[in-house]
Formats: C-alpha cells, sequence, structure tokens
C-alpha cells in the first residue's frame, strides 16, 4: 500500500515532536537520565523514514530455511532508535517486540505516540508497554484497588497511549522481583492476579511478557539454584500464569570476562553461556516430576535476556569495554542462544537482550553515538544471518560470520575465565534434613531444646512444599520426644515441618546418662543424626566395693566408691575416705573415687571404713589379721670349733616368739643333727653343736610349719 506525502508529512511531525524534546546534548547513565526515544533524532528519523517507505513497497519475504524466532528486547532508553536499527536488519522469519518504558513521573503511565512508530517499520515489528511492576506494586499499597484491577488499570493505560493489541502489540512486565523467587508472603499469588488483570483488561484477551529479575553471572550460584529449585516446584503459580504469557523471560546479563576466554573455540564460549542462558530451563527439565508443571510452561515460553547493555562495570553484568569487543559479545550470545533453543527442540527460538547505553568510557558524544549505533548494527545483523542455517551440526554459528571465517565469537578479555557455577543447574540437588541446632549437653532428667531439625539443600535452609513429616527417634532406651517442654513425652515423635517453612522444633529428655544418637528421618532418605550428651544428675547415693574385706597385715586393698543419682547413673564425684579404727592401718588417697588400704602388720582386729559426700555414706567392714610367721633368716658359724646354727622368725616386721622350728645340719651325707624347738623373745632359734665339729662345708634346713628356707 503506497503512503501519500500528506501521510508522511504528518509521521515526521510527530517523530519530530517527540524526538526533539528529549535530545541529549550527552550520554549520561541510565540511573540519572530520563529515557529517550533515540540518542540521534535525526538520524534514526531518516533512517526510519527510509525503511517505513520500503515496506510499504516491498513488505515481508522469508525464505524456506529461515528459523523463525521471536526477538524481545528490554529498552531502559533510546527504543525507537533500537527499533529502527533491529528494522534495518531484521530477519523475514522473525518477530520482534520492543518495550518502551513508562513515563517517568511515577511509572504507571504508558508513553504515549511511540507504539504506532514502532508498527510502521513492518507487520513483524511489535511495540511492549513496560508495565512497571514496583511502580504498581506502589499503587496497590495506596489502596487504588488490588493486583487484578492493576492489571486491568495498566491495560486501560496502554490503550490511552496508542497501543493496539489487535495489530500485534502487547504489554512487558519488568523486574518481577526476587522476592517473587523467594515467595515472600502473598508476592505470588499477587504476581498471579496481576498477569490475570493485564491478561484479560483491555478488552481483547492478549497474552504478555514478563522479564525476570536474574543473577550476574560469576559467583557462587549455590543459594539461587536452591531458591530455583523451591520456585520450580510450584506448580499453583505455573499452572496459573500459564495462560496470560507469551514469554517469560530471564534476565541473564552475561559478564564478558566469564566468556572472552584466552584461546577458547567459539563453541568453548558458546558452551559456558548456554550453561548461564539456561540455567532455569536446565533445573526445571532436572527436577522431573516434581517440576512437571513449570517445565511445561518453560519449554514453550522460557527465554534469555542476554547482555547488550553498553559499557557497565555492574547492573548489566560487565559490559566495560571497547565496542568491537561488545560487538563481538552480542554475536556470541545470539549464537549461544539460538544453540540452546535448537538443542531443546522447539520449532522456533526465543531471543532477548536488554539495551540500555551508557557512556561511562567517558567518549564524545560523535564516538559514543556511532560506537553504539555499530553495536545495534551488529545486533540486528547477528540475529538475521543465523536464523539461517550454515552448519547443521553447529546451529547458530552465522551470528560469528560466514562458515570458515568467524569474523566474532573470538575477543580476548585479560584474565578472562570460563566459570563452572552454572553447570551444576543440568541436575537437581535433593533436599535433605540437617539439624540447624548444635549438639546439647543436658542433665539427666531435665528437657533440652528447643532443638530444631531443617529441610536443607546444598547447605542452604529450604521451604517445604507442603506439610512434610518428620520421624524422630533415639537410641537411648529412656529417651523421649515432645513438640513442648512440658510433655506429653514419647519414645518417637512424627514432627511436621509446615509448608512454606524450612524447619521443625522439639524437645528432648533423658534419664540414662550417655551420649545417645538421634535421628530425624524424612521418608525415601538417609536419617540426619545428631548426638545428645546426657550428663548425671546430683548424686544421690553411695555404694562402696568390696563390701567387706579381711587383709593381711602389710598387704593392701583397693576400695572403690560407686556414686549415682537419682536414676543410677554413676557420677565423677570423690567421696572422703575414713577408717573408723586407724591402728587397722592407712588409707591413700584420702579423697577420691576410690581408696587403698595397707593394712598394719602389728595390729589385728575389724572395723569400718566409711566414704562420705555431703550428708550421703555407705560403709565397708575390714577385718585384719595378724600376719603368719616366717623365716627371715639362716645363719652358721663356728665358735671356738663349735658349729653354732640361728634361724631368725619374723611375723610381719616384728619377732616372732614361741615359734615351733625344724633344724636338719648335714654334712654331706652325714647327718649331724635333726633337732626341733621354738623360738625365743627376740624370734630367734639357737642350736649349738655339743661338740667341736672339723671345719667343712654344712648344709643347713630349717622349717617353719609348710613354709622353709634353706
Amino acid at each position: 500500500m503506497k503512503v501519500s506525502a500528506g501521510k508522511f508529512a504528518l509521521v515526521a511531525a510527530v517523530v519530530a515532536l517527540v524526538l526533539a524534546p528529549h535530545a541529549v546534548a550527552r550520554a549520561a547513565t541510565i540511573s540519572s537520565a530520563k529515557p529517550v526515544p533515540s540518542l540521534t533524532p535525526a538520524a534514526t528519523w531518516k533512517l526510519w523514514h527510509a525503511l517505513v517507505a520500503k515496506h510499504q513497497r516491498m513488505g515481508r519475504r522469508a525464505t524456506a530455511d529461515c528459523r523463525p524466532a521471536r526477538v524481545v528486547v528490554y529498552a531502559a532508553t533510546d527504543w525507537l532508535r533500537l527499533a529502527t536499527k533491529l528494522a534495518q536488519h531484521a530477519s523475514p522469519c522473525a518477530d520482534y517486540y520492543i518495550s518502551i518504558p513508562p513515563l517517568t513521573a511515577n511509572k504507571t503511565q504508558a508513553r504515549s505516540g511511540q507504539a504506532s512508530l514502532i508498527r510502521a517499520l513492518g507487520a513483524h515489528m511489535h511495540a511492549a508497554a513496560e508495565i512497571n511492576y514496583a511502580a504498581w506494586q506502589r499503587w496497590v499499597a495506596a489502596g487504588n484497588g488490588d493486583w487484578f484491577a492493576a492489571g486491568v488499570a495498566a491495560r486501560q493505560s496502554m490503550a490511552g497511549a496508542g497501543y493496539d493489541v489487535s495489530a500485534g502489540d502487547t504489554w512487558a512486565l519488568n523486574e518481577v522481583p526476587s522476592s517473587v523467587r523467594r515467595n515472600t508472603g502473598t508476592v505470588r499469588s499477587d504476581l498471579a492476579q496481576f498477569l490475570s488483570g493485564l491478561h484479560d483488561g483491555g478488552g481483547s484477551p492478549v497474552q504478555g511478557i514478563v522479564f525476570v529479575i536474574g543473577v550476574g553471572q560469576p559467583g557462587d550460584q549455590t543459594a539461587y539454584k536452591v531458591t530455583m529449585q523451591g520456585w520450580l516446584q510450584d506448580a499453583t503459580f505455573w499452572s496459573a500464569i500459564a495462560p496470560d504469557v507469551t514469554d517469560w523471560m530471564q534476565e541473564t546479563y552475561g559478564d564478558i570476562r566469564n566468556y572472552a576466554v584466552a584461546g577458547a573455540s567459539a563453541q568453548q564460549r558458546r558452551d559456558a553461556l548456554v550453561q548461564y542462558l539456561g540455567a532455569p530451563l536446565a533445573l526445571a527439565t532436572a527436577g522431573a516430576t516434581l517440576t512437571s508443571a513449570s517445565h511445561s510452561f518453560l519449554a514453550t515460553d522460557y527465554g534469555p535476556v542476554a547482555n547488550a547493555a553498553w559499557a557497565y562495570a555492574q547492573s548489566y553484568g560487565f559490559t566495560q569495554v571497547g565496542f568491537a569487543q561488545m560487538e563481538d559479545f552480542v554475536s556470541a550470545q545470539v549464537y549461544a542462544t539460538r544453540a540452546f533453543d535448537s538443542a531443546s527442540g522447539l520449532p522456533s527460538d526465543r531471543l532477548g537482550f536488554g539495551w540500555a547505553p551508557s557512556n561511562t568510557l567517558g567518549l564524545t558524544k560523535g564516538d559514543f553515538n556511532a560506537q553504539s549505533a555499530a553495536i545495534l548494527d551488529r545486533l540486528g545483523q547477528s540475529i538475521s544471518d543465523s536464523a539461517v542455517t550454515i552448519d547443521p551440526l553447529d546451529p547458530g554459528v552465522g551470528a560469528c560470520g560466514p562458515l570458515g571465517q568467524n569474523l566474532w565469537c573470538q575477543t580476548v578479555v585479560p584474565g578472562a575465565a570460563f566459570t563452572s557455577a552454572w553447570a551444576s543447574f543440568s541436575s537437581w540437588t535433593q533436599t535433605g534434613l540437617t539439624f540447624s541446632t548444635p549438639p546439647v549437653t543436658v542433665t539427666a532428667g531435665n528437657v533440652a531444646g528447643p532443638l530444631t531439625v531443617q529441610l536443607s539443600t546444598s547447605g542452604v535452609a529450604t521451604n517445604a512444599m507442603q506439610p512434610t513429616p518428620v520421624t524422630l527417634s533415639t537410641t537411648s532406651a529412656t529417651g523421649q520426644f515432645s513438640t513442648s517442654n512440658a510433655g506429653p513425652w514419647t519414645h518417637t515423635l512424627t514432627l511436621t515441618i509446615p509448608a512454606g517453612a524450612a524447619s521443625a522444633s522439639f524437645y528432648y529428655q533423658d534419664t540414662l546418662a550417655g551420649t545417645p544418637t538421634i535421628s530425624a528421618v524424612l521418608a525415601g532418605q538417609p536419617p540426619a543424626t545428631q548426638t545428645v550428651t546426657v550428663a548425671s544428675a546430683a548424686p544421690a547415693a553411695i555404694a562402696v566395693t568390696p563390701r567387706s574385706a579381711t587383709v593381711v597385715g602389710g598387704k593392701t586393698q583397693l576400695f572403690a566408691a560407686r556414686v549415682t543419682d537419682q536414676y543410677g547413673n554413676p557420677t565423677n564425684a570423690a567421696v572422703t575416705w575414713k577408717l573408723v579404727s586407724p591402728k587397722l592401718g592407712t588409707l591413700s588417697p584420702a579423697v577420691g573415687p576410690s581408696t587403698t588400704l595397707t593394712a598394719s602388720g602389728a595390729a589385728a582386729g575389724r572395723g569400718k571404713l566409711t566414704a562420705t559426700l555431703g550428708s550421703l555414706s555407705a560403709s565397708t567392714t575390714v577385718t585384719v589379721r595378724r600376719p603368719p610367721a616366717r623365716i627371715a633368716g639362716v645363719t652358721t658359724r663356728r665358735v671356738k670349733g663349735y658349729l653354732v646354727v640361728t634361724v631368725r622368725v619374723l611375723q610381719g616386721t616384728k619377732p616372732a616368739r614361741r615359734v615351733p622350728v625344724s633344724l636338719v645340719v648335714r654334712r654331706g651325707s652325714s647327718l649331724i643333727v635333726r633337732v626341733t624347738g621354738v623360738t625365743n623373745s627376740a624370734g630367734k632359734f639357737v642350736w649349738r653343736s655339743k661338740h667341736p665339729l672339723p671345719a667343712a662345708r654344712y648344709a643347713v634346713k630349717a622349717a617353719l610349719r609348710s613354709r622353709s628356707t634353706s
């Protein structure tokens, strides 16, 4: 269809009116600059005019080998230049959706006069009204209506600003917060209502785009993965939003320092990017039956929002590099996204990018505008070039340049290195039980707690998706559990972790001292275990062993005191020992769990040995007997030719008097004498030969009852 010169003039006037007031003399960071349709109004208008005319003349021509795609671009600013550049290099089998930010006053009013400019670029170009989540959250909090009403109001604002859903325009909910991922309060049901209002609220139902806040590419992603696993298991949420959404776009603003690795091939770089860009869908796939609802939705609607925001040190991932390196990075992300979508088996690709030019490199206005335009050209061209399969085994590689002539996907940033964190998203991490409270020590009969068991995934607390029973048991025969420190008590207990909570608490008591192990079991998983130290209670009784003893003078006897609490548990308390008749012997030590009695060798008799601890005491009977007589020595000597033999007998350490002694004296085989007698008061028996005997070798044998010394 031809357009008259008058209509062109009218459109030109509209463009001039929209662009001119917001033209900027310098590039500033997005946080401080107001959004503008184009950083280069005149150049954008010129190109826009030419493209509109071309579209009117030629229309759209797609070839059979062109792979369809939905290209969704979030634009913080510069949206009309972005749309015009993409239209200039448009793939004939792609549809492009460009978000347009709301007015900055309170961000609930759609920006008028912009959607028609994008639609004019061709039937494949679509305007998406950015719906700012935080702004509408404030609208609801102010009492203007519920979340569904907020969606309806947002659709009405779109219609009033010139968005036409019947012509292909749509809405794009921006910055769905991390609280949705964490499931804070009612935020998920609030979001579902908002999306329902956006879908239904404009008279003509229309599915829309959702931009979800993500996390950066570098760093430890353990906690993020755990939270994502919980979210992906929420079948109610995913089933509720599925009818309202066409594109679920996860912010995956990559870091060029995790891409531009020296010596790495384009395919190695691609694979590293795919792990990051496709992590949510990979995790939903790994979840199998646990994530069937989320996987069903994401498998058809998921798309990564890759990074075309230049040049940033943070916020959008690190892209603070020269524009040529950024062109390379953009090309590689297109390549990786095409490869990811192809591997997913979908008939159409979904490519997302974030566009937010910021002159953090301090370039002149002319250089910044020219270099950011070059990045847009590369983005548009790489999307178009990658649509045609030039290598069936390497889909999307056309984004890097002609086959065998990779002009892109090869830049190097010094120190760049791949991160392995995202590889773990291709496998599901099982949630198990842990004890979140440390091991405790409790006195027998007292109550320990509260003790807490917690659902945990890779060491991160994980909320239960539904009420989750946990069975508690103990290795102690006397251990008991309760949900209250006052009881009732039971040897085993089934504890329930409520849905939406990560933990539950209980109390434990035991009367048997020791270190029992308590176990918490989640069905189908190995138990979580923890040791409780049960200490003995206060001493309540003493028992002395042996209960009686007879000790021979000069000998020793060990006595021990067993101190127990009221439950029969032994304690390590030290008692004080006392011998009622000290003449019977000595004790060492006087204080301790045991003592040794050394019986007197001079005294004999019976007495009591007492162990005392405070008001507690126990006794044992001790009998000390004199030691038996023993031959302490035999001496021989000649006195004036006579042989004199002396036998010395002791009883303990004292001389033993009136002890019968037998004596045999021989010289060789000749018996000299066989004689008996008793010891004198000095404990000695002395024999003197009747006649002088010659000097010779004499054998003497003295006997005392059954013991002898020779």
